[in-house]
């Protein structure tokens, strides 16, 4: 049976503008090879430069409208270190507060609106018939928790638009939301993220009313978590385990700073970064590497193979501010040179996205880089193997949610969750993870508000400290969005903006081929994957496109402006710039190479 070639573009139900071309093997049912491309150019990196360090704060979370508070925090802990401005305890709660308000919001739309319709009725009707008519006989073992009697009426729920559950999702959504825009003014781009804390002077009333918000998010996941559960432990018991396997090779920066521990200081990054709420660490065949944020940030590379832009030649730093050695490729030491080439040339340039992966520059497994996958079943991992929060047992995240009698949702008592090591890193598990991540966060954030109150009950009502901006600079934000590790790093030369580079969750995740040929974490996830659905027609990719958003991508973190016709345009909500402003400063600082026809190869 001859093999066949799948060109999906656009992938839809993303945030983005990818495709997919992957080989099926008829004959074995799986796909024997897989290439993933970004379609659009990305420039805001470069619309930064020469810019006052504080103005990345508001244009570089516009990386994104989906998921703007991660890049906000990343990108303000970036000049916080940069500028030596560490905020007050409160001022920090608040950040995190905002934080969890999105990650809240997020998960929600994650797993029922982006991922979940993968396993709805509406299309395993098509793609997985017998799987569909065994879910309509097979009960729930958690019917009581989520309220529905068998998988199939799960499934029957997370049908676009007319599903309760994605309909009830899209509601939690707007839940979060509301919550984020209480803390930060607007959603999406919030506005009160400065160097030094946050513009957001808050009484007991205000968390309170925060709380009535978080009280829905946390009777909600109460629902949520054992309705999928319910869901993936059947589709991995039916034919749906072998869709999508990467090895535990997993990257986290963590996220939540502890309010009494961060300081800005790069000198003290081990030491806050590991009492964050959620340890940072690094994961590599399973196991756990370590929990350091400065070796993991040194560890850090980018290149640019099969990546549509020059390679950086050399370091411009060779160490960083602790004296360990940084290679060329290190972000302080990148920069965006774009360069135009051939779509879908597989053993060329074939992508707008970068190649970021992880060295082990201090040798704890083999001193060579490694291809990582960066989301929240990456964070959950870490959290469980690292054993430094109360809730991780070295095996397990385990929490207790509180009780809370709200309307509209059906149970009110304390309700206790754990989220185990899977034993594949596959599809279904990466969205199971999704939906605990939703869980614990609100969770934390529970806590988090406890932490404000009591902060606020002893008069530590400061949210922002007062510091003198140096000349110079350098500063690394590193956090973790809905989707995984996100990091903003700043260089600052006379008072301005001299580099700033960003890796995104799905730039680890979307990246190509290394100068290895070691494919990115997509592709690899797709090599090898089974192919579920019917083999006797047309193959319409159900199980690659299952892949893919399982990660949850968002492209437009990834590839944010593109040049057609020589005409600046924005891909997310730059609403700050105008479009000529842009375009003089992108034409002082960079120059596009275009094809013979003057135009760049844009798709």
């Amino acid at each position: 049976m001859a093999n066949k070639e799948l060109h999906i573009e656009p992938l839809t139900r993303i945030e983005g503008h990818m495709g997919a071309h992957a080989v099926a093997d008829m004959e074995n049912k799986n796909y024997s090879d897989a290439h993933v491309y970004a379609t659009m150019f990305r420039g805001l990196e470069d619309i930064l430069i020469g810019r006052e360090p504080a103005d990345a704060i508001w244009l570089g979370q516009r990386s994104c409208g989906v998921c703007p508070t991660p890049h906000a925090t990343a990108s303000v802990l970036a000049v916080d270190m940069a500028y030596g401005a560490p905020p007050p305890p409160l001022g920090i709660g608040l950040r995190n507060l905002a934080l969890m308000a999105e990650e809240i919001y997020d998960g929600a739309l994650g797993c029922g609106i982006l991922e979940g319709p993968d396993y709805s009725e509406s299309v395993c009707a098509k793609s997985n018939p017998e799987i569909l008519a065994k879910a309509k006989t097979t009960p729930a073992p958690n019917a009581a928790a989520h309220g529905y009697a068998t998988i199939g009426d799960i499934m029957t729920a997370l049908n676009p638009v007319t599903g309760s559950l994605w309909l009830k999702c899209l509601e939690a959504g707007k839940n979060g939301i509301d919550m984020a825009t209480t803390l930060c003014a607007k959603h999406p781009h919030q506005n009160n993220f400065i160097p030094g804390g946050i513009a957001l002077t808050v009484s007991i009333p205000d968390i309170e009313s925060v709380y009535v918000n978080l009280a829905k998010g946390i009777a909600f996941t109460k629902e949520l978590v054992p309705a999928f559960d319910d869901l993936i432990d059947f589709l991995g018991a039916n034919g749906l385990a072998g869709v999508g396997n990467f090895p535990f090779n997993l990257i986290s920066y963590g996220i939540y700073d502890d309010p009494t521990a961060y300081n800005a200081k790069y000198a003290d990054m081990s030491k806050w970064g590991e009492k964050r709420w959620m340890v940072p660490g690094v994961v590599i065949d399973g196991k756990l590497v370590t929990n350091d944020l400065v070796e993991i940030n040194v560890g850090v590379q980018e290149t640019v193979t099969h990546s549509y832009y020059k390679d950086t030649v050399q370091a411009d730093f060779t160490k960083d501010p602790l004296g360990n050695l940084l290679t060329k490729d290190h972000p302080w030491n990148e920069s965006t040179k774009p360069v135009a080439g051939p779509e879908k040339d597989w053993d060329g340039k074939y992508t707008w996205a970068k190649t970021p992966r992880w060295f082990d520059w201090k040798k704890r497994v083999d001193g060579k880089t490694h291809v990582m996958q960066a989301n929240p079943l990456s964070r959950m991992w870490v959290q469980a193997v690292s054993k430094k929060a109360p809730e991780s047992t070295g095996t397990s995240v385990k929490f207790t949610l509180p009780a809370g009698n709200v309307a509209g949702f059906r149970v009110p008592g304390e309700v206790t969750m754990e989220w185990k090591l899977p034993a594949k890193n596959n599809s279904i598990e990466r969205v199971r993870a999704r939906a605990y991540w939703h869980a614990y966060s609100a969770f934390l954030a529970y806590r988090m508000v406890g932490k404000a109150l009591e902060l606020l009950k002893k008069g530590e009502t400061k949210v922002w400290n007062e510091y003198k901006r140096p000349r110079t600079g350098i500063g690394v934000g590193m956090v973790e969005g809905m989707r995984g590790a996100v990091a903003h790093w700043v260089v600052m030369r006379e008072g301005k903006i001299y580099r700033y580079q960003i890796i995104t969750p799905t730039a680890w995740n979307v990246s190509p081929r290394d100068a290895e040929g070691r494919p990115g974490a997509y592709e690899a996830a797709i090599i090898g994957s089974d192919i579920t659905e019917p083999i006797d027609g047309d193959l319409d990719g159900v199980d690659v496109v299952r892949t893919i958003r399982s990660f949850d991508p968002c492209l437009g973190c990834t590839v944010q402006v593109f040049n057609p016709d020589n005409r600046l345009i924005t891909e997310c909500d730059l609403d700050h710039l105008h479009a000529d402003e842009m375009l003089h400063q992108w034409e002082h600082s960079k120059e596009i190479e275009h094809s013979h026809d003057g135009h760049t190869h844009i798709h």
